[in-house]
């Protein structure tokens, strides 16, 4: 694997449809308190959210890995660095897993998960779903990408080209199940027994695509206004 001349080897930006989305700290401290497992402390409780991806945007993550992330993840172990450190044999196994598509929820572990028969049905042009997760005890930042004026809430004279990112909540954009979205990823290797090892990522920002429209999961339809006026 060649070593990368890329700035930050942990980082690959990706983008998908939005699904399982917990993007306060207050509903990722809900969630948790119906889990099987719950944390005892709110403030270890992380939000997060799930990109379903495309085969084009699972090879990008895939090659990133194999050919950025896990060179730099052996460069650590060489250097005995604690943070982001695989044994050599671990990062065999993760290679193994890659080349054979192999999403299984056990060591050494993915960020990639395979797609549910019920996304799968609402996204078939998907192939994978990505597990994101922000910060302790945070929210993760909702931005959207605006390519014109109309597209804000409100008028902004400063703004002289287009696209721009803007908060969220100053577009006309909402965050929905089925919206595509982009995040750039924070991988990390981590490593705490046998069978708890593998690569995560996280993201503090989540930014929703406004040159691309994705139909919302779950159905719901449209009003009707023609039935809604009629006599």
């Amino acid at each position: 694997m060649a070593q990368s001349t890329t700035p930050n080897p942990k980082n690959v930006t990706i983008r998908g449809r939005l699904s399982f989305p917990r993007f306060t700290h207050k509903e990722a401290v809900a969630s948790n308190q119906k889990s099987n497992f719950p944390k005892a402390d709110p403030n270890d409780v992380a939000p997060e959210f799930n990109l379903l991806i495309e085969q084009a945007q699972l090879d990008k993550l895939k090659d990133h890995i194999r050919d950025v992330f896990l060179p730099y993840v052996e460069e650590q172990f060489a250097k005995k660095e604690k943070r982001d450190a695989l044994d050599p044999k671990v990062v065999k196994k993760i290679l193994a897993k890659l080349d054979a598509d192999d999403y299984e929820a056990v060591a050494p572990h993915l960020p990639m998960k395979e797609i549910s028969e019920k996304n799968a049905e609402a996204a078939p042009e998907c192939v994978a779903s990505v597990k994101i997760v922000g910060s302790k005890g945070a929210d993760i930042t909702l931005k959207a990408r605006v390519e014109n004026e109309q597209q804000l809430l409100v008028p902004d004279p400063d703004i002289l080209s287009y696209p721009v990112l803007k908060p969220l909540a100053e577009t006309v954009f909402q965050m929905y199940a089925g919206a595509y979205v982009a995040a750039t990823l924070n991988l990390y290797a981590f490593f705490q027994s046998a069978s708890v090892n593998g690569i995560s990522a996280g993201a503090n920002t989540a930014v929703y695509l406004g040159n691309l429209e994705g139909e919302r999961f779950g159905g719901g339809v449209e009003v009707n206004e023609d039935d809604i006026f009629m006599d």
